[in-house]
């Protein structure tokens, strides 16, 4: 038996409840949310990039249709080249026609190359027709 003072012998290993956590296992919690949001926020500025890239798109292929359209009209399709800007409604958007002919003497190709800069690069989009080549008839 034991001395009265000294309690019943403990286990060197017994389980004491602990609740809460280790401060390890904190700081990899806190390790891993950072991880997961830089990938989050690193995709959203992405998406942001590819959203406006989109909007630029669009945009100029308007205007590129819209151009082709309004030279196409004025039949003026024996000037080789022309160049333009589309004014304080579209800065930064230029446009550029050129007409060449073709193999079938009575139509010429026009191709309008609408280009914006985006970021450090240059973008563009080009749109071609072919139009009735303008007839200088003599009486």
């Amino acid at each position: 038996m034991f001395p009265p003072e000294i309690d019943e012998p403990r286990e060197p290993h017994a389980h004491v409840d602990q609740s809460g956590f280790t401060l390890l296992e904190v700081v990899v919690a806190l390790a891993v949310l950072a991880v997961a949001l830089t990938a989050l926020l690193s995709l959203r500025n992405h998406d942001v990039a590819l959203q406006a890239h989109a909007r630029h798109l669009v945009t100029a292929t308007a205007l590129a249709k819209d151009k082709l359209e309004e030279l196409s009209r004025v039949a003026d399709a024996d000037r080789i080249q022309s160049s333009g800007d589309f004014g304080e409604h579209y800065p930064g958007y230029l446009w550029k026609q050129q007409s060449q002919p073709t193999l079938a003497p009575e139509w010429v190709e026009m191709t309008v190359t609408v280009s914006w800069p985006e970021g450090a690069r240059q973008e563009q989009v080009v749109l071609v027709t072919y139009v009735p080549a303008v007839q200088s008839s003599v009486l």
